[in-house]
């Protein structure tokens, strides 16, 4: 029920510092479909804890079903049940038929097909369980279902079961992964979401396999009815996969249609452009031809990660409908800010993805590039700077100056890359180095801190081997700050430029290695940095520093030595 973090999880559903806002439910249709959606998994989880019970007994699973009929099994629940279903299968028949493109997402393409799947299992036993019922009377009890499915069809039925409950925990993730609160109960949900279908299939077979060994169910369906089912099946069938195989000839015929009418250009950052035809949405467009925009809902309207900014052509557009001027509101966007799921251009435009995402690897070269667009999440900031580096420039020759100058950059950037950090820049005689780039930011904490005790043997070295005309002690100073930042390729419109980071993280991180002057100390670090890496500090200066444009003091260790630090292992 939870997948692994990209960094556009990261940016647009990670739980951060920052205040959240409410998320879009996007428009009625997609309102109705999740509505729909969640009085079916409602069923579904009462029916497969249903199953759970068979671990005990058969008894006590009819017993437990009497509860599970009482709310589905009269007028109201199942005229709610019924309707809930055909409107969850013709919203997601309209849907399907609108796209213009069935390339998709993985997840996207896998609850498609698990869509197109679950009907022709799910059929033949909702003709026997309320197909016969309503018909002849039939009481679906759990001996006589049991008995009928079990083994010719245990297979089926277990896929079936695992087909629902997949597509169930698809469609909840992506909605749920909107809201901060999902992410804090995220191992918690994972642990659901597998144990339950476990239990459901470990008594639905235990269950069957009890009465099978018993042989003592005498079957209340006569074969005349099991003929008529046969036929229910067939024509239920018919109508389901006639509906499907109506929307996908619509998407197989606005694609050759497509292919005769006017195309229009899409103009993205550095010079790309793609030709389209009008009528699909920009996101359409974008995936077909491979172009990275990111869309956390699935191009429903809810989370903005696909929010573009219009540079060109933005007149020739529709104004927004009421979902997307929802979400558009909430995020205080711009006029010329726009979903790409929900424009649908009709001439050329030119506009610039503003939440990247990771491309795919055969994808152009400036797209395999995430930081070609900017990415923005938590990193650790780290400054280096050489003590009395001015004073050492003065009184010493030229060569002197430069040998001790690299020996330092050298030694200290090795340490810094053994721990996995990577270096931004060399500032004169300083470094600024990030952390947490490709790892999680408690990972890039304890990486900081570990290349700053590399580098305090560093200092150590450099003391040691510094010739006689070195007077002064050699001294280093470390500054570390956490936070959010924008990591990006600045120069050359993002095409050859170097990467870096920009924010208040990196201000914040220069100020703290100056502190370490007043305080005379060798790392600065923030209590952020201390708390994401789980470290513990037993003697340490501490401090509450005020950071301009900040109304809380930032609170700071001040370490002489870091063998007062203790850094637990990843």
């Amino acid at each position: 029920m939870t997948a692994p973090a990209s960094p556009v999880d990261r940016v647009a559903t990670a739980p951060s510092r920052r205040k959240r806002k409410s998320v879009s439910w996007g428009n009625w249709r997609q309102r109705l479909r999740l509505w729909s959606g969640l009085i079916l998994f409602a069923y579904c989880l009462s029916h497969f804890s249903n199953h759970a019970l068979g671990i005990v007994s058969v008894e006590a699973m009819d017993k437990a079903s009497v509860w599970h009929y009482l709310i589905w099994r009269n007028e109201i629940g199942e005229s709610v049940l019924f309707f809930a279903f055909l409107t969850h299968v013709l919203l997601a028949l309209w849907r399907t038929a609108r796209r213009r493109t069935l390339k998709l997402p993985r997840w996207e393409f896998v609850q498609l097909v698990l869509g197109f799947y679950i009907p022709w299992s799910l059929i033949p036993h909702v003709g026997t369980t309320m197909g016969l019922a309503n018909e002849f009377g039939f009481s679906p009890t759990y001996d006589q279902m049991l008995t009928i499915l079990w083994p010719q069809h245990g297979l089926t039925q277990s896929l079936l079961l695992l087909a629902v409950w997949a597509h169930a925990m698809i469609g909840l993730h992506f909605w749920l992964r909107l809201y901060p609160v999902y992410h804090r109960l995220r191992y918690a949900a994972l642990t659901f979401a597998v144990a339950l279908p476990v239990l459901s299939l470990w008594g639905f077979i235990e269950g069957a396999r009890r009465l099978e060994l018993a042989r003592d169910v005498k079957l209340k369906v006569t074969e005349a009815q099991f003929e008529w089912l046969t036929v229910f099946v067939i024509e239920a069938r018919a109508v389901v996969f006639g509906l499907i195989a109506v929307s996908l000839l619509v998407i197989l015929l606005r694609y050759l249609i497509g292919l005769s009418a006017r195309r229009l250009t899409i103009t993205y950052p550095g010079s790309l452009s793609v030709k389209a035809k009008p009528g699909a949405t920009l996101l359409e467009i974008s995936r077909s031809n491979d172009v990275p925009i990111a869309s956390v809902c699935g191009g429903r309207a809810r989370c903005s990660t696909c929010r573009v900014k219009v540079l060109g052509g933005g007149g020739t557009l529709t104004a927004p409908a009421a979902a997307e001027q929802a979400v558009l509101s909430r995020i205080s966007a711009a006029d010329d800010v726009r979903l790409a799921c929900q424009i649908r251009p009709l001439q050329d435009i030119e506009v610039q993805p503003l939440v990247p995402v990771k491309a795919k690897v055969e994808t152009s070269e400036n797209l395999k590039d995430a930081y070609y667009w900017g990415v923005e999440q938590d990193i650790v900031v780290m400054f280096v700077d050489l003590r009395n580096f001015t004073r050492i420039t003065e009184s010493q020759l030229a060569y002197d100056v430069v040998h001790l100058l690299n020996n330092y950059l050298d030694q200290a950037s090795a340490a810094i890359r053994a721990e996995g950090g990577f270096i931004d820049k060399f500032i004169g005689d300083g470094i600024m180095a990030i952390f947490g780039m490709d790892t999680s930011v408690e990972a890039g904490a304890r990486q900081a801190l570990r290349a700053s005790k590399r580098i305090e043997a560093v200092m150590a070295e450099l003391e040691k081997e510094k010739g006689p005309q070195f007077q002064d002690p050699i001294r280093l100073g470390i500054g570390l700050h956490l936070g959010s930042a924008i990591l990006g390729r600045i120069g050359a419109a993002g095409t050859n430029g170097g990467l870096t980071a920009l924010g208040d993280v990196v201000n914040t991180a220069s100020r703290l290695e100056t502190e370490n002057k007043a305080h005379g100390s060798f790392l600065a670090v923030s209590k952020d940095v201390i708390d994401a890496a789980h470290a513990t500090v037993s003697d340490a200066i501490t401090a509450d520093i005020k950071i301009r444009g900040k109304e809380i003091p930032l609170q700071i260790f001040a370490l002489s030595s870091l063998d007062a630090l203790d850094i637990p292992e990843d």
